[in-house]
């Protein structure tokens, strides 16, 4: 789940661009992306698309529900209870308990994947302490924006490097991935696909994204490496395996390459694989 693209919901014919942008799943906002006077129209598409079983699609969609203090929390419920299909799963922002996850899943009556967005100072020092038993997520999110509107910081790296460590270690506790918060400027994209490198090498295995052209900058940041492609390949070679950090350095990538080719050669499969990833005949 490399990129998450956000979607209002008061503009369905939208869908089919959200989905044309290749995203890895959409998900459909019924919070901070809708404004007040529309969120009865926002439930009410969402409620016609999850009827269609999303067009054979359920694995693609979420749906950012509202907070569980609100009264739209109250609304939001009784749309999904009111569905015969579910979404993937459902994003619940400003969490700062695994109580509140259990609440909603409580309120809900019905299993499904949450998606816990981690926003405030509290949800932030908390998030490791979590009884996580009984909850399963899709993903832990970390609501950048939010928390830095509340902490008086910027969106810079210094200012998130505390709050997104947090995040990526609560994910690994609990078997779940870490999702970044959105890179808000989007016609920006190289900005975008330098930040997703960053948190790539944090640890965040995804990133939400608030428009279309920040799809594939966030896809070109998760795009493995040589190294990691020839690590992959070297898990799979029993052989070869006990080898691989002396020939990391003693060879230049190039070589490498060329090492391993002749390695991988003598096991067709590994071969086939080798020649599909490097394209050497």
């Amino acid at each position: 789940m490399r990129s998450i693209l956000f979607l209002p919901l008061d503009k369905p014919e939208r869908i089919p661009k959200a989905i044309a942008s290749g995203a890895d799943k959409v998900i459909f906002d019924l919070e901070d992306g809708l404004a007040k006077d529309k969120k009865d129209i926002g439930r009410e598409n969402f409620i016609n698309f999850a009827n269609s079983n999303f067009n054979d699609q359920q694995e693609k969609f979420l749906i950012r529900i509202n907070g569980l203090d609100t009264e739209d929390y109250k609304e939001d419920l009784k749309m999904l209870k009111s569905i015969s299909y579910l979404p993937y799963s459902v994003a619940i922002p400003k969490i700062e308990s695994s109580v509140e996850c259990k609440k909603f899943l409580s309120d809900l009556g019905r299993p499904i994947l949450i998606l816990p967005q981690i926003e405030t100072p509290r949800g932030i020092a908390d998030i490791d302490r979590w009884d996580f038993q009984g909850i399963d997520f899709s993903g832990i999110g970390f609501g950048s924006a939010d928390y830095t509107a509340m902490t008086g910081g910027d969106m810079d790296v210094a200012s998130l490097s505390y709050s997104r460590g947090k995040i990526v270690n609560a994910a690994t506790l609990y078997n779940t991935i870490a999702l970044d918060g959105v890179w808000l400027d989007f016609k920006d994209p190289e900005g975008c696909f330098e930040e997703t490198k960053l948190i790539k090498s944090m640890g965040f295995k995804g990133k939400f994204a608030i428009h279309p052209d920040q799809i594939k900058p966030i896809h070109d940041a998760y795009k493995p490496t040589n190294e990691e492609l020839i690590t992959d390949i070297f898990s799979k070679n029993k052989v070869a395996k006990p080898y691989i950090f002396t020939i990391f350095k003693n060879f230049h990538l190039k070589g490498l390459d060329i090492f391993i080719m002749i390695c991988v050669c003598k096991n067709a499969d590994l071969k086939k694989e080798f020649n599909n990833k490097y394209k050497y005949k």
